[in-house]
């Protein structure tokens, strides 16, 4: 009888439905994206495709999954049986690095290797924009709540916003040293967004200023090598938790930027964390295979 399962090679990614804390999905370099109810922990869909490499980024609703691969095709699968319903061939080549849906579900938006970034209408998977100023691989998208703007960030130490409409940047706003790997906005207020990178900092932005409002060592001890991948607001604006090469979870208080907890239990790179809509827990993936979830407040 089987009592659990879990990933059997790198976890890319975690993510949830808005406002569903007790179902999360995850994608893998072992090909599968894996739906949990963590009610119990259990695993109850699992979707892979033959010869398609890996999954490497997906949203996902009630109905469909929606995933970049790392063949350079966006795949949309059923939650209750992980049907293939569709794919978009050569999405970006060499392989889709970052997705996300729109909160109208009109329309999604991927980035890959190359810094493209490219908007799709999800009904007929059509490509209706393609923005290309970024240098480097495009390590994350979302659209804001207005499904008018999208920020982007890059290996190329940017952060972009993006006027969908118009099809045209609005804001650039350059890190110092170092590309960026992950950024979280404020949910009370989407101008106000925190971003983490090769720099080993959490660095405070304001969309509507040019320089950044204030930055955070992630590290005490300036000679490790602690990159951050990954960073996530709770929902309530009250703190934020990262993780990184290190392998070790942090929750921060947002006003202070000083750390409140710091856990140590994947045993290799932290690749992604989230916090529940609740907020009652946080989940981590990491480069060990290990879905780990963390009980923030009891």
């Amino acid at each position: 009888m089987l009592l659990g399962e879990n990933h059997i090679s790198d976890v890319l990614q975690v993510s949830f439905m808005n406002g569903i804390s007790d179902k999360f999905a995850t994608c893998s370099e072992d090909t599968t994206i894996r739906l949990w109810d963590s009610n119990d922990y259990s695993v109850y869909a699992r979707c892979a495709v033959l010869a398609g490499g890996h999954p490497t980024c997906c949203n996902f609703t009630e109905e469909v999954v929606i995933s970049g691969w790392s063949d350079g095709k966006i795949r949309s699968f059923r939650t209750d049986n992980c049907e293939l319903l569709w794919a978009i061939d050569n999405a970006h080549k060499n392989g889709v690095t970052t997705l996300c849906i729109s909160n109208n579900f009109k329309f999604l938006a991927t980035g890959g290797y190359s810094g493209d970034v490219r908007v799709w209408e999800i009904r007929s998977r059509e490509l209706i924009s393609h923005l290309k100023e970024h240098t480097s691989t495009v390590t994350k998208v979302e659209v804001l709540e207005d499904d008018i703007h999208l920020l982007s960030c890059a290996r190329d130490k940017a952060i972009l916003c993006w006027d969908l409409k118009n099809e045209k940047r609005v804001s650039n706003h350059t890190q110092r040293m170092g590309g960026i790997n992950g950024f979280s906005f404020n949910p009370e207020n989407q101008n106000k967004v925190l971003s983490v990178g090769q720099e080993r900092k959490v660095t405070y932005w304001d969309l509507s200023k040019s320089e950044a409002e204030g930055v955070v060592d992630t590290s005490s001890n300036p000679s490790e090598s602690d990159e951050q991948f990954s960073i996530d607001i709770s929902k309530d604006g009250r703190y934020f938790v990262t993780g990184g090469a290190l392998g070790i979870l942090r929750i921060w208080d947002y006003v202070e930027g000083k750390i409140v907890s710091e856990q140590a239990g994947h045993s290799n790179t932290i690749t992604s964390v989230s916090f529940t809509p609740d907020g009652k827990q946080v989940i981590s993936t990491g480069r060990d295979g290990l879905v780990l979830v963390w009980n923030v407040f009891t």
